[in-house]
């Protein structure tokens, strides 16, 4: 049991990490724009509204994702070391995001021109789940078990 309430910890915490990563990368997503409201007020509210729909979004990727392949995963897995870790957060994180756009595209076909797709503003859209992902693995696999030289 103690096992399970460190590792749910230590996850929460790495997971806590990639939400404040995603909203660094989307905020940076919306410095062209520089001011999405006219008024200060409405710019606090929106600012709320955007991390806790982040929040959401990610506590249940947490739930979901994250959580179940940490307690899988054993802390002396070689997928635990910080490179690894976070090629893999990188890739489950971009992994949704490419099915549904993919999905979008497939079905509907993409509206988005090659001028928006290349913009700065996109790549920041489109790799927050990655940028998310490869945060929390990264900070999770820094907080691994030390291996016992010891018999």
């Amino acid at each position: 049991m103690k096992t399970f309430l460190r590792k749910l910890k230590l996850s929460f915490l790495a997971m806590l990490c990639g939400w404040i990563a995603c909203n660094i990368a989307l905020w940076l997503a919306r410095l062209p724009e520089l001011r999405m409201y006219p008024t200060v007020r409405e710019e606090i509210i929106g600012v709320l509204f955007y991390g806790l729909a982040t929040g959401v979004v990610i506590l249940v990727a947490w739930l979901m994702i994250f959580l179940p392949v940490d307690l899988l995963v054993p802390d002396h897995s070689k997928l635990r070391r910080p490179w690894p870790a976070s090629i893999c957060g990188f890739m489950a994180g971009s992994s949704v995001v490419a099915i549904i756009w993919g999905h979008a595209v497939w079905s509907e076909g993409s509206s988005m021109n090659s001028e928006e797709f290349f913009s700065l503003k996109a790549f920041f859209l489109l790799s927050s789940p990655g940028i998310t992902g490869m945060v929390a693995a990264y900070v999770r696999s820094r907080h691994r078990e030390p291996i016992s030289t010891m018999p």
